[in-house]
């Protein structure tokens, strides 16, 4: 059977649509949550599969025990920053602060170091290059941060359609693990699962290619985001327009997952590491001045 990759980002999507809303209690744990992961992990449990979890560090603070329980379920801490702030709008000080965080707080609630990083909106693009010296200075060992989706605004160049090793200076090196796509075509996130019909989604997935969800996608009950006292008509469209994209097709997801499962394994970054070494260990790149892979 094929190896798939399987990834979540851990993010409480209320508190993240609260946050843009500019609601003064946006940063505060909310009950939906818990179940979604719940729904998240018994599915996996049922599936038979282990998934990387890329924790939001200020989710993380919110839900500690949820997140050792996904540990104790068999599954993997990885880093998603902390404030879920894309690369591009920080400086290099910024950003090295915020995986700082992200790896002490993760570490404290999982008694794990993470070594695998994804940037919030796949936002490592060609401005932001320093971005892996950070990572690797910090001893992160493998990233997933590339999409060849034209929602990416100035994204890398020449991605390749599996993993491959990026080559850095003063002799570094981090492995990429890209997510999928098939063509032009992105298929291996969450949103265009509610979307694509299934037959072009399946043609993207070939060994060792990345799939993302989120929590939310696995939600029990439908998505509300829930407003100020006197919302203005901004807070009003962006809370409606939200709940509506996020609800649609929302049951699909694991539907399709579970289709998927029947025809291919799903694994870990880390169960899957070795293997990818010894079947990519000569595709190595390095990213040119432009921001290409040569």
């Amino acid at each position: 059977m094929p190896t798939l990759l399987l990834s979540f980002d851990f993010e409480d999507w209320h508190q993240l649509v609260h946050r843009r809303l500019g609601r003064p209690d946006w940063d505060r744990p909310y009950p939906d949550f818990p179940p979604q992961v719940h729904a998240v992990l018994d599915l996996l449990d049922e599936l038979g599969a282990r998934a990387t979890f890329f924790l939001l560090g200020m989710t993380v603070a919110n839900y500690p025990a949820l997140v050792r329980e996904i540990v104790d379920r068999g599954h993997e801490p990885a880093s998603h920053g902390f404030a879920h702030l894309r690369v591009h709008e920080q400086t290099s000080k910024e950003f090295r602060a915020d995986l700082e965080q992200s790896i002490e707080t993760i570490e404290h609630a999982t008694g794990r170091r993470p070594v695998a990083y994804r940037a919030p909106a796949f936002s490592i693009n060609r401005r932001t290059l320093w971005a892996y010296d950070i990572l690797a200075d910090l001893g992160f060992r493998y990233d997933s941060s590339q999409y060849d989706s034209p929602r990416i605004a100035e994204r890398i160049g020449g991605i390749p359609d599996a993993p491959y090793r990026l080559r850095l200076g003063d002799a570094n090196e981090i492995w990429e693990l890209p997510v999928a796509t098939w063509g032009p075509m992105p298929v291996g996130g969450g949103s265009y699962w509610r979307i694509l019909p299934a037959p072009l989604i399946r043609r993207g997935l070939d060994e060792f290619r990345v799939l993302y969800f989120h929590p939310y996608e696995f939600a029990p009950e439908p998505l509300h985001a829930r407003l100020p006292s006197s919302p203005t008509p901004r807070q009003r469209a962006i809370a409606a327009g939200r709940s509506a994209w996020r609800n649609a097709g929302r049951g699909l997801v694991a539907k399709r997952l579970r289709e998927v499962a029947r025809s291919h394994r799903l694994v870990s970054y880390d169960q899957a590491y070795d293997d990818i070494a010894r079947r990519y260990g000569s595709r190595t790149r390095a990213l040119s001045q432009e921001g290409v892979l040569v």
